[in-house]
């Protein structure tokens, strides 16, 4: 092999990963979406499963910082940006107090992306039915559920995802705007 063909060689290899960057980081951006659509869609299901399971109401509600040692739900009521936690509540209406247990904590590992809602939390009956009083359906939503919006700017294509929460409490994610 002579330095020639080492060099030929260097440049095509070059040129390929300077075409081929703008793809992969792309296709980062639509996976890094993707995984924060289904954390989503995981928590809300175990939030379901666990009200049935314990015959009990369970919430799931956003959280304002999932990294301290006691997470609480947020203040914050449209923002479900940094996480999502499941407790079972039993005491006042989507906040965790007295007997109240924390299920699981989902923190939103990915930056760059805006999750809103109407309401701060989401409460589930323990016959896996949704009380949706606490999520008020302002975004464009069918008449039997509210939606969490969820988009990523730096994702190609279809930058939005739409989590449907019905009232029977089934949930439904798809690859478009809420409406």
């Amino acid at each position: 092999m002579t330095l020639i063909e080492l060099m030929v060689t260097l440049a095509v290899a070059i040129i390929l990963v300077t075409v081929g960057m703008p793809l992969f980081s792309g296709m980062a951006a639509n996976n890094r979406s993707t995984a924060e659509a289904n954390t989503f869609l995981a928590a809300f299901k175990l939030a379901r499963s666990e009200a049935v399971k314990r015959s009990a109401q369970v919430s799931i509600c956003a959280v304002a910082d999932p990294k301290v040692t006691t997470v609480t739900c947020s203040n914050n009521s449209s923002d479900w940006t940094n996480g999502l936690m499941v407790f079972t509540d039993t005491g006042t209406a989507g906040t965790v107090d007295g007997t109240d247990v924390r299920v699981r904590v989902f923190a939103i590992p990915t930056t760059g992306s805006t999750s809103t809602a109407s309401g701060s939390y989401v409460r589930y009956e323990p016959q896996g039915e949704a009380d949706l009083l606490s999520l008020t359906a302002n975004l464009a939503c069918p008449a039997s559920g509210t939606c969490i919006e969820l988009k990523r700017d730096d994702t190609q294509g279809s930058k939005t995802r739409c989590l449907h929460v019905m009232q029977s409490g089934q949930i439904r994610l798809e690859r478009a705007a809420c409406s």
